[in-house]
C-alpha cells in the first residue's frame, strides 16, 4: 500500500497501523481514501472539531487519491476494521490477469480488497453468503468475499482452506465472470 500523497510504501495494511498511517481524509463534503503516511499527515492536512481528517486549504488533492463509494457507515467499518488483527490467514495470495487489469483500470489494488476480506468485509454477498463466511471463521472451510472497482467490475476474492483446522492455503482474485 502506497501514501496517496508522497507514494511511500507500507508492506501491510497492519504495518502502515504501526507506523501512525490514517485511512482516509476528507475536501469538503468528499471523503477521500488513502492512506496518508504520519509525514503527509502533518504537512498536508489538520484535524477537524469532529477529529476526522481534512485537506488543509491551500494544498492541492493528490493524484492517487480516490473517493470513497458507499457511504459514511462502510468508511466508519472500514477504519474501525483498521485496527483489528487479521481474522484469518490468507495462504499464497494469486490473481487473474483480468483481475489485475480490472483493479488498474479503476486505480485501485489488490492490496485494498484483501484488507477488507482479512477483515471480514465480505463485501457484496448475500445474507446467507455472509453467515457462511462467519461460519467458515469456525469451522476452517472456504471463503468468498464480493467487491465492485469503481469502474464498476466485480471482484470476487476466495480464500480456500487446507483442512477443517483453519489453515488456509490460497487466496484468488478474479474477475466473477471468470468463475
Amino acid at each position: 500500500m502506497k501514501c496517496a500523497f508522497c507514494g511511500k510504501e507500507a508492506a501491510s495494511i497492519l504495518e502502515a497501523i504501526h507506523l501512525d498511517w490514517y485511512p482516509d481524509f476528507w475536501v469538503g463534503q468528499t471523503n477521500y481514501q488513502g492512506p496518508v503516511c504520519a509525514e503527509c499527515q502533518e504537512e498536508h492536512l489538520s484535524e477537524d472539531e469532529s477529529g476526522e481528517y481534512v485537506l488543509k486549504e491551500g494544498h492541492a488533492l493528490p493524484p492517487a487519491a480516490t473517493p470513497w463509494v458507499g457511504g459514511g457507515g462502510q468508511l466508519c467499518e472500514v477504519k474501525a476494521r483498521l485496527v483489528m488483527p487479521p481474522k484469518f490467514s490468507l495462504g499464497q495470495v494469486v490473481a487473474t490477469p483480468a483481475a489485475l487489469q480490472a483493479l488498474e483500470e479503476s486505480g485501485q489494488t489488490p492490496e485494498f480488497f484483501l484488507d477488507q476480506h482479512v477483515q471480514g468485509n465480505w463485501g457484496q454477498v448475500d445474507a446467507s453468503d455472509w453467515r457462511a463466511n462467519d461460519q467458515a471463521l469456525v469451522d476452517g472451510s472456504r471463503l468468498l468475499s464480493a467487491y465492485t472497482t469503481l469502474r464498476g467490475v466485480k471482484i470476487w476474492i476466495i480464500t480456500e482452506a487446507v483442512g477443517d483446522d483453519g489453515r488456509r492455503a490460497a487466496t484468488t482474485l478474479l474477475r466473477a465472470d471468470e468463475y
